[in-house]
């Protein structure tokens, strides 16, 4: 059994990881760690947690009873601050989802910290990894419509990516980001990972859809291949993985809501190649990412524990 602990325990995304957790089969959940919430019950601050788990927050980490790690603190550097202090034992594994460790992630075999996007990085994940850093929910959903396209050194035009969001602190219809964007550099990075000359320019324009969960964006592009072509490039590089799907139809958010799954939609519309993608951010985007990390970590099938029921 392995046993986790779980810190900046009052998240949202923690309590999704504590969801999916309590409900894992190879997982006993050690501790929740939130000094400011010593004592509470997990449910009272997590929704759907009462009559589940009777565990309550606590205040200081113990490392004796724990294989791996998930830290979800939402403050720059608390996560570094942690591993520098928390005198984490060797064999614990650690999945960082607070951006701290993404910048020094690589997508190498028995490199310190990986890249934590499970269709690029199983490999490594597999082969001995201990440490994985998940990427943003935006970086992903869009490196999910393009990594095949990276796989067969296609990406060598402008790409020009409309993302709609859920973000609670904007009013709905919102632009967020208007050409630039701050994860556009780990984007890039991850598709150097497969396509070493990489140097397309990508022109984001993100806007705030009004809604609590998910994520769709519209990727449009240059592209001399045919669409039949096409999608038997996407289907041989995602079928062997079990939570990207590829539709005849443009995908909507209701199909993914709380689910691990990503759906593709691929048109050609003269000679431009349009993607759509969307992704439960809080989900697919972020606490069943690190899950599925883990079970790549420990070796595991990297299904378990991820059969999660999409809402209505």
């Amino acid at each position: 059994m392995i046993r986790a602990g779980v810190t900046g325990g009052s998240m949202a995304v923690a309590g999704e990881i504590i969801k999916i957790l309590i409900n894992h089969p190879d997982v006993e959940l050690s501790w929740v760690l939130e000094p400011d919430a010593e004592g509470a019950l997990l449910s009272q601050v997590h929704k759907g947690l009462r009559g589940e788990t009777y565990m309550r927050f606590c205040k200081t980490p113990t490392m004796d009873n724990v294989d791996v790690i998930f830290l979800c603190f939402d403050e720059p550097d608390s996560a570094l601050r942690f591993m520098n202090t928390a005198r984490v034992p060797e064999h614990v594994k650690v999945i960082d989802l607070s951006g701290d460790y993404l910048p020094q992630s690589t997508f190498a075999d028995g490199d310190d910290w990986i890249y934590g996007l499970p269709e690029l990085s199983r490999k490594p994940l597999v082969r001995g990894g201990k440490h994985a850093s998940v990427p943003p929910a935006l970086s992903s959903v869009v490196l999910l419509a393009l990594l095949p396209l990276a796989k067969n050194l296609m990406l060598n035009s402008d790409i020009s990516i409309t993302a709609v969001v859920a973000e609670e602190d904007a009013e709905p219809g919102e632009a967020l980001a208007l050409i630039e964007h701050e994860q556009t550099d780990d984007i890039a990075r991850a598709l150097r990972s497969l396509q070493s000359s990489f140097n397309s320019r990508m022109m984001f324009v993100v806007i705030n859809g009004g809604w609590k969960r998910g994520i769709s964006v519209t990727i449009h592009l240059e592209c001399p291949i045919a669409e039949d072509q096409l999608l038997n490039i996407y289907d041989e590089f995602y079928e062997d993985h079990g939570f990207t799907f590829l539709s005849a139809s443009l995908p909507n958010l209701s199909e993914v809501v709380g689910t691990n799954k990503c759906i593709i939609n691929l048109q050609k519309v003269g000679t431009r190649l349009v993607i759509n993608a969307v992704i439960d951010d809080l989900i697919k985007g972020a606490a069943a990412m690190a899950i599925h990390d883990m079970n790549l970590l420990f070796g595991l099938q990297e299904r378990v524990g991820l059969m999660l029921k999409s809402h209505s």
